[in-house]
């Protein structure tokens, strides 16, 4: 006997095709973006498909939200990282003088 649901990951392929024609409407660098928010989307598919009272294209968003919001706290992680080693860098130049 077939599968009679469809799977996680052709329920967030099918929400991704129905965004075609909006994607072919960008320009070709928000295309590129948009690649991005999707890769991160699919690797979020059985979360996705866990989200019964919701459907998948509400979802997304949220799922685009998390990973923007965990790039960025990698990025300002380095950053504050790259900062303190300049202050201690400083102080130990400061106090060589």
């Amino acid at each position: 006997m077939g599968r009679t649901l469809p799977s996680a990951t052709q329920i967030v392929l099918d929400e991704l095709d129905e965004l075609r024609s909006f994607y072919d409407a960008l320009r070709r660098s928000d295309q590129l973006i948009l690649d991005k928010f999707f890769e991160d989307v699919l690797q979020h598919r059985a979360a996705i498909a866990n989200a019964t009272n919701l459907l998948p294209i509400e979802v997304m968003p949220f799922v685009m939200l998390l990973e923007a919001y965990k790039k960025n706290d990698r990025a300002f992680g380095q950053l504050h990282a790259e900062m303190q080693g300049l202050a201690r860098a400083i102080e130990t130049f400061a106090s060589k003088r």
